[in-house]
């Protein structure tokens, strides 16, 4: 569910750094492409791998490397991933004896054609202080009473200083959906989850128009470590001026990063 695809957007933008002079737009060599994300108390299953392409190819991404020997070490102990079926460049992690914890120190390891890559993160702490403006949000379903609707779910939390990024994930946690609105069906909406580009506030806005559905959603404010922010501010940056990325990953591109959250929880009615 929180696979970060667009991120990898950003780790293959620094393919067009490192290349010949002659020839800008072609990088020297394959590099491998390492987009791995650690969520406190989940298992570990978000490790996606990819080659780089040029920027002449039609490609829109890396090809998925499926073959490689990826583990991680925490306290000098190794944990061998394995690659989760469906061919798409994850691993996973089959065992239950690894758990990830705040403060925990972090090394992923992976062995492909003949190289080792790596990279290290530190577990960040929690948002602090997570709290919700409302655990019962009443939808008004009468079409012209909606039109002016501008209610609202606030979710806030402390800022600890503004360089600190957060990204939030609202998910409808029913297992049978119902709609809001049987007429409108998902016409405004058609996601059971969705998940905020980092910011840095303490506040976000959930809208009237942003639900689809019923029932109980949850929250959770995500700290985002600073390799994930460095990687986030390089792809903001104007496409006339780059500077050179910054990347935890030796002897490859990408990003290894750990995140903690914090839930707050609140249920959708209607009158």
């Amino acid at each position: 569910m929180k696979k970060f695809v667009w991120l990898g957007m950003i780790a293959i933008a620094v393919n067009f750094m490192g290349c010949e002079e002659s020839s800008p737009l072609l990088p020297e060599t394959d590099k491998v492409v390492v987009q791995a994300y650690l969520y406190t108390n989940e298992a570990v299953t978000d490790i996606h791998l990819s080659t780089t392409y040029a920027i002449t190819s039609e490609d829109t991404a890396g090809v998925p490397i499926n073959n490689a020997m990826v583990s991680l070490e925490k306290a000098g102990q190794l944990y061998q991933l394995v690659s989760t079926p469906g061919g798409e460049g994850y691993y996973h992690y089959p065992g239950n004896d690894l758990n990830v914890n705040i403060g925990d120190n972090f090394k992923i390891i992976v062995d492909y054609d003949n190289e080792i890559i790596t990279g290290e993160t530190i577990i960040p702490d929690a948002p602090l202080n997570v709290n919700i403006s409302t655990e019962n949000y009443v939808i008004s379903t009468d079409f012209f009473a909606s039109r002016f609707d501008t209610s609202t779910v606030r979710v806030r939390w402390d800022l600890e200083n503004e360089d600190t990024y957060y990204f939030v994930i609202i998910e409808n946690t029913e297992t049978n959906l119902v709609f809001i609105n049987e007429r409108f069906g998902d016409l405004f909406n058609r996601f059971r989850s969705f998940r905020s580009r980092p910011i840095q506030d303490n506040e976000y806005v959930i809208r009237r128009f942003d639900l689809t559905y019923k029932g109980n959603y949850e929250v959770r404010v995500y700290k985002v470590n600073q390799e994930y922010a460095d990687l986030y501010v390089f792809g903001l940056q104007d496409s006339r001026n780059l500077n050179e990325p910054k990347t935890n990953i030796k002897n490859g591109l990408g990003v290894f990063a750990g995140f903690t959250s914090t839930a707050v929880h609140f249920n959708v009615t209607t009158n």
